[in-house]
């Protein structure tokens, strides 16, 4: 008898976290197809966007942007447009009897992943322009540290400077094209540290390049760097 009530309840069970979200667009992008999902939480207060990167109906990646939420001091609202292949969220934020708007943006990087740019909720009572941008390292500032990590010859470095280690800040340029630039670097003039800076960024990858009013810029990005030697 048991086993005969369980059937139909899991089948309603499903049933009704499935009429919890709903797909609200599907697109494609450099061969990768995207669905939207948009889905209420459990306490019915908050509903969230969900960017799915999907294969034969397979979720294979998929990041997360919060749509509305409500509480007595805030309440928070996004909307969100597919813009050259970026998925931008237009927020706004009503609080303390103001109203103040943001930006988040999820760029599509290598195999079609999914990360998020530099400027998220950054919030200003002037609306921003959906399509203005800072250059972005493609995969996120996270993965810029990475491939620095991996590609500064760093013990090499300070080995043959006879130093323990230094800090630097690395300004760069990102052109029209995404190339980067360097155009000075701060806190050591050791030649050998500039020549091995200058190496790096001739091998770093394009970014993605910043844009303004619907057109590529020049911008300007600083990268710090910190090497700490063991004795």
């Amino acid at each position: 008898m048991y086993q005969k009530l369980l059937t139909p309840l899991l089948f309603l069970l499903n049933f009704i976290s499935y009429a919890q979200e709903k797909t609200i667009g599907e697109y494609s992008f450099q061969n990768f197809n995207y669905k939207v999902v948009e889905r209420i939480t459990d306490d019915s207060k908050k509903m969230n966007y969900e960017i799915q990167r999907v294969i034969n109906d397979s979720v294979i990646s998929k990041i997360e942007q919060i749509k509305y939420y409500k509480t007595t001091q805030e309440e928070y609202n996004s909307t969100y447009k597919l813009i050259d292949g970026i998925f931008t969220f237009m927020i706004t934020l009503n609080k303390d009897n103001q109203t103040m708007y943001g930006v988040n943006r999820f760029f599509i990087g290598e195999y079609g992943k999914l990360f998020p740019g530099t400027e998220n909720e950054i919030f200003t009572t002037i609306k921003p322009i959906e399509n203005n941008y800072n250059a972005q390292f493609k995969g996120g500032i996270e993965k810029l540290r990475r491939w620095i990590q991996y590609n500064f010859e760093a013990e090499r470095l300070i080995k043959s400077i006879g130093i323990n280690g230094f800090n630097i800040q690395v300004k760069l340029d990102i052109d029209k094209e995404g190339t980067p630039i360097l155009t000075e670097i701060v806190g050591n003039d050791n030649p050998k540290i500039r020549t091995e800076v200058e190496r790096i960024i001739r091998r770093m990858p394009k970014w993605i390049p910043a844009k303004q009013n619907n057109e590529n810029v020049v911008s300007k990005f600083s990268i710090p760097i910190n090497i700490i030697g063991i004795k």
